[in-house]
């Protein structure tokens, strides 16, 4: 009877294996997959509970700047290879290792934002991820000492397993490769900016250095010292704001040079196109750089955009989701590198004869002009304009273009340096975060009062931030869309209702159109701009805003903005019934893609 049972043992542990494969005993064979199962739930759990902590400030692995994401669709791509580990299969072997080393490198990769300590989730994460690497590394060895004749590829193996086994190999790489190249947020310390920062006065000569090597698009993390302001104008809404920008354009004498996520060659787009044709006939210089996602200039848009070209304007893209072509319009050569893939070109900057600098959260496109977006666009003047020229020049080169010599005409002595301190940040993707960091001092530090007005405030840092502030009694108030082009964004805003107006907060709801400036006020300081308060400008495109301490420029944008804005505006109230609660709790969760 003994006998019979060590033969159907050993009859089911060889259908688990491969054919023709030596045998080791039930208990050794079986238990690595056991771990790989192990690993997997205590790597599930830690994603959702707590990565970090930062006084009043509670994250979670699935919240602000961590990547617990990532590491919990690891671990959930690792259930499809339970089964094949239990037969010692290479490929379940090969995949489940690399979700166990994903794991590890998205957790082991996620350091605390600045100032902040980690917590237990962020351990438990770590340890399932370690469990389930050394699960699949065991089963690799058992195999590997099981099979005696070292017939590591199966001589029977029919070609469609073999393709199969290929195509999961690869598809698994793809995905680990997707998730670091877009998805994955590193987290330098940008700010303050350090002694070396680079002031207005050594902007031409930083950018000289800069343009003569051969940088590409993520060596732009370059750090801005404070500067000086001479004016400081907001321009609520497009009928205020395009006038003034085209008559700026029109009397450029010496060069123009926009970087611009949106235009298209709709009624606005296209007088703008006009406009640039009329001043490259008069000698003026002109540089565009677009990204191709937002502004489609070898697509819908490619006629205005050639005849731009064709008429002397110098033009490059940045490819966020087409394959990455480097160098100006039309020659441009394929790049195998793929480094634009996901990384959105957001900001929006003229600088116009290195005089006058314009920024916001405005596209060149109608539904910024007809009142479909509300948004801002500020016109400056003084010595910040030279760092903006830097950063106009500097990221012109990184696409590859011809940059002149000689860059003493794009940093003209200013008319006026102004006394307005202003520091110009930005977010470059690959961890350059001084907008968002900056940001988080803003709240942080603020005393009697903060305003936001942003389109996508899905970000669960500075909802916590802007909570903590409150209820140390600070006044706040946000300003969003009654009803907003992003849906899923504004369920997940909309799942902070409760906790914002139990703190304090006035949420007002903006009708009739989408609210997409981005700012934000606290105490004397106020900063504009293209940041977003969403996973994706705090953290992974490129942004680009500017920060002006001075009591009565920030009277302007509240006369300018928020009053009249909140004074059109109702209160929000949270969702109510199990639906729309519901809704709202899944899109917050999910702000992460968001």
């Amino acid at each position: 009877m003994s006998g019979q049972t060590a033969d159907a043992d050993t009859d089911d542990l060889d259908e688990a294996t491969d054919d023709g494969e030596s045998t080791q005993s039930p208990t050794l064979a079986s238990r690595w997959p056991g771990f790989l199962a192990y690993g997997i739930a205590v790597t599930v759990v830690g994603a959702w509970t707590p990565w970090s902590t930062d006084g009043p400030v509670r994250l979670g692995g699935l919240e602000g700047s961590h990547d617990g994401w990532l590491a919990l669709l690891a671990a959930v791509l690792a259930i499809a290879t339970i089964r094949a580990l239990r037969r010692r299969s290479w490929p379940g072997i090969v995949v489940s290792a690399i979700c166990g080393l994903a794991v590890l490198l998205f957790t082991v990769g996620d350091g605390p934002p600045p100032g902040s300590d980690r917590e237990w989730g962020w351990w438990l994460t770590l340890i399932g991820g370690v469990t389930m690497l050394v699960a699949s590394i065991a089963t690799g060895v058992d195999r590997i000492r099981g099979d005696r004749d070292r017939r590591w590829i199966d001589p029977e193996i029919t070609w469609r397993r073999g393709v199969l086994a290929g195509i999961s190999i690869g598809a698994a790489l793809l995905l680990l490769l997707i998730f670091i190249r877009v998805l994955y947020i590193p987290e330098q310390d940008n700010w303050p900016p350090p002694p070396d920062a680079v002031t207005a006065e050594q902007a031409e000569s930083n950018t000289a250095r800069f343009v003569s090597g051969s940088p590409r698009p993520r060596d732009l993390d370059i750090d801005y010292a404070w500067s000086t302001a001479a004016t400081v104008e907001p321009f609520a809404e497009g009928t205020e704001f395009y006038p003034r920008i085209f008559d700026d354009v029109r009397n450029a004498t010496s060069s123009v040079h926009i970087i611009m996520f949106g235009w298209n060659d709709g009624e606005i787009g296209t007088e703008l196109a006009d406009l640039l044709h009329e001043k490259l006939a008069e000698g003026v210089e002109v540089r565009i750089l677009v990204d191709d996602q937002g502004s489609d200039p070898d697509g819908d848009s490619e006629p205005m955009y050639a005849d731009l070209v064709a008429a002397g304007a110098e033009l490059v893209a940045n490819d966020t989701i087409q394959f990455d072509f480097d160098g100006p319009f039309v020659d441009r050569r394929f790049d195998l590198r793929q480094d634009e893939f996901g990384r959105a070109e957001h900001r929006k900057l003229y600088v116009i004869d290195g005089e006058i600098a314009w920024t916001g959260g405005a596209g060149v496109q109608d539904h910024f002009h007809n009142g479909g977006f509300h948004d801002v666009m500020v016109r400056v003047t003084g010595d910040v304009v030279r760092q903006a020229q830097a950063v106009f020049l500097t990221s012109f080169r990184a696409h590859a273009a011809t940059v002149p010599a000689d860059l003493d005409p794009y940093f003209p002595e200013q008319p006026e340096l102004g006394s307005l301190p202003t520091a110009l940040v930005q977010v470059v993707p690959g961890g350059y975060v001084s907008a968002t960091q900056a940001m988080r001092e803003m709240i942080d530090d603020a005393q009697q009062r903060i305003d936001v007005m942003n389109p996508y405030l899905t970000d669960a840092d500075m909802i916590q931030r802007l909570i903590a502030s409150a209820e140390r009694g600070v006044d706040v108030r946000v300003v969003v869309s009654e009803s907003s082009n992003n849906k899923y964004a504004e369920a997940g805003l909309s799942h902070h209702y409760r906790a914002l107006i139990d703190a304090g907060i006035e949420v007002w709801e903006y009708p009739g159109a989408v609210v997409h400036a981005k700012l934000v006020v606290a105490d004397d300081e106020v900063m504009f701009g293209t940041v977003n308060l969403d996973a994706w400008a705090l953290y992974r495109d490129f942004e680009l805003a500017m920060i002006v301490q001075d009591a009565a420029t920030v009277e302007l944008f509240q006369q300018r903005l928020f009053e009249p804005d909140i004074a059109r505006s109702t209160l929000a109230t949270p969702p109510t019934g199990v639906i729309d609660r519901s809704k709202a709790w899944m899109w917050d969760k999910f702000s992460y893609f968001l």
